[in-house]
């Protein structure tokens, strides 16, 4: 089973985020239209690949029918509530479906003992970095089958995060495949 994702828009989330002081400034409307349509179009290309390349490299399966997926402005991206940004394109909704489908309680039940034993290797890197080398492993693999190297090179250049820059050189220098191997050992 894969999920079916639907993005929403939500004014209640806008406005909340307006309210905590984060955001004084609302994009125009035909802006934030226009960004959810792309988004929608995008996604709509390349979802079912997507989603059975998140089950297939990670061993794990969906246990969500459907995800609520929404999109706003002046946040970062987040897998719970899934939330995209205005820029946010699908392999942003990519990495945090990887997130996802590992933090389900039933996947997360599997799979923490190798998660566990993998990071134990890179117990001297911050936290972010470390619950990021398996979530790029993982995403740099989907990229590579679906779209091709130039699109994985792309979204690592894409990174300004120190954290997340350093888990995708661990990555490049371990092997994704190496680190997948790992994490999937006995699923």
């Amino acid at each position: 089973m894969t999920p079916k994702i639907i993005f929403r828009r939500s004014w209640l989330y806008d406005e909340a985020l307006i309210r905590r002081g984060k955001y004084k400034v609302r994009p125009a409307e035909s802006k934030i239209e226009t960004n959810f349509k792309r988004l929608n179009r995008e996604w709509s290309k390349y979802s079912i690949q997507i989603l059975r390349a998140i089950t297939t490299t990670t061993k794990l399966k969906w246990h969500e029918r459907e995800i609520v997926c929404y999109v706003t402005w002046g946040v970062i991206a987040y897998s719970d509530p899934l939330t995209l940004s205005l820029g946010s394109d699908i392999d942003t909704l990519t990495h945090e479906l990887i997130h996802r489908i590992i933090s389900e309680p039933e996947n997360w039940k599997r799979m923490s003992p190798n998660w566990h034993k993998l990071l134990k290797k890179y117990k001297r890197e911050p936290q972010l970095t470390k619950a990021h080398i398996v979530v790029h492993a993982i995403h740099a693999v989907i990229l590579k089958k679906l779209f091709g190297k130039k699109r994985l090179q792309k979204e690592i250049n894409k990174i300004k995060n120190t954290a997340y820059i350093r888990a995708w050189k661990i990555v490049e220098r371990d092997g994704d495949v190496e680190i997948i191997k790992t994490l999937t050992e006995g699923l």
